[in-house]
């Protein structure tokens, strides 16, 4: 049976509002609290940032805490996720992910590559992510 879509975008919309709660504060900052993270990576897990730089693991994991109650104000959502590819191991979903602060709003489009993770919350964790600064909403 392939990964399903809706466990990949359940995981999607389910980590960026703990990226909110946690950028505003509005989750305390222990280790239980961001395990919702760490619980869901891959231990190989790489992004590529807007800026094109890569990070692994734990320099995400590092910045992300270091990031607890930074942006108290942001808003954090996304949309149009997409399935790509499905097996029973691998999928690659595409998505808008939105910041609202300080009176702006940005936008980026990402490519994640999920693998079957069976005690993840949504059975699927995190392996990679690509993410792309979109210049003006037009372009979402």
């Amino acid at each position: 049976m392939s990964i399903s879509a809706d466990a990949c975008f359940a995981e999607i919309i389910g980590l960026h509002d703990f990226f909110e709660a946690w950028l505003r504060g509005a989750v305390p900052a222990t280790a239980a609290t961001f395990a919702r993270f760490l619980g869901v990576t891959d231990p190989e897990f790489t992004i590529v940032g807007p800026d094109g730089a890569i990070s692994d693991l734990p320099a995400t994991a590092a910045w992300i805490r270091a990031a607890h109650s930074a942006r108290p104000g942001v808003r954090l959502w996304t949309d149009n996720h997409r399935l790509h590819f499905a097996d029973d191991n691998i999928a690659v979903v595409t998505y808008l992910e939105w910041q609202e602060r300080d009176g702006a709003t940005t936008v980026r489009r990402s490519t994640a590559v999920f693998h079957a993770h069976p005690t993840a919350p949504n059975l699927v964790s995190w392996r990679h992510v690509h993410e792309t600064w979109l210049e003006n909403t037009s372009d979402a």
